[in-house]
């Protein structure tokens, strides 16, 4: 074959394969993961920009979110949008550097009393508002499980939040930026006063993306991720996209 004809069925070859974006399994999360959110949301949005840096294309799959960790753990998908990179999934997966710190909050009525607790044992009297595939700290999905917690499970924050207002459950388990989403998208009447959070966070966590160890590109393809990740934290871009978060840019589109 003469080289130059093969030169460029080469180069063909490899733009063709640089232009496969990297599939990744998310869920909707307000407004950090959302199929209807500007930007996709804030978490799904720094993820696209990090692999731009490395010359990636991002395309999210929104599926609800315990097929959608299921599905990257089968190796369906490159990424899994985004989770906390807990032990037990080091076995199937390798976990991003930290995207990002959140706190999860126990809200409850103003005109209750403050739930006084330390433990999740200190939970068990009340009746407790959780969401269908998002996963919370495993001393409170084995309690869940073994029935010593009350807990009614639903499909998304706005009927969780719901339940609450009509006395349907004591508590439910929100984060601080959510739950300000939540309220100026769904309830903007809703007096500010009417809700509480408790002083005491649920659950401080990392937020990471997670890379299917059934692939043999995950390892590679963590490094250069890590390194978009590095470049927009160096660059003050992270910030700039924080401070959209806490403006509350990431909603709807119109």
């Amino acid at each position: 074959m003469h080289w130059t004809l093969f030169l460029l069925m080469l180069f063909g070859w490899t733009l063709v394969h640089a232009t496969v974006p990297i599939r990744i399994a998310t869920g909707e999360y307000p407004p950090f993961t959302g199929s209807q959110l500007v930007d996709d949301g804030f978490v799904n949005h720094l993820i696209r920009q990090a692999l731009a840096r490395e010359g990636l294309e991002a395309e999210f799959v929104y599926l609800p979110w315990k097929r959608s960790f299921q599905a990257a753990q089968q190796g369906q998908y490159d990424m899994a949008s985004y989770w906390v990179c807990e032990h037990e999934y080091q076995q199937h997966f390798y976990c991003s550097d930290e995207l990002y710190r959140g706190q999860l909050l126990l809200y409850f009525r103003a005109d209750t009393p403050l739930p006084q607790w330390q433990t999740i044992d200190d939970l068990k009297p009340y009746r407790i508002g959780a969401i269908l595939g998002y996963e919370y700290v495993p001393e409170f999905r084995k309690a869940m499980e073994a029935g010593d917690l009350d807990v009614i499970m639903v499909s998304n924050d706005r009927l969780n939040l719901n339940m609450l207002l009509n006395d349907r459950v004591d508590l439910i388990l929100l984060s601080d930026i959510a739950m300000q989403s939540l309220l100026i998208e769904h309830f903007p009447s809703l007096h500010v006063d009417k809700i509480r959070a408790h002083p005491i966070p649920f659950l401080e966590y990392r937020a990471h993306v997670l890379l299917p160890k059934s692939l043999k590109g995950s390892a590679a393809l963590r490094t250069r991720f890590n390194a978009g990740l590095e470049t927009l934290k160096a660059s003050g871009e992270f910030e700039r996209q924080w401070q959209r978060l806490l403006r509350g840019e990431f909603v709807p589109k119109r």
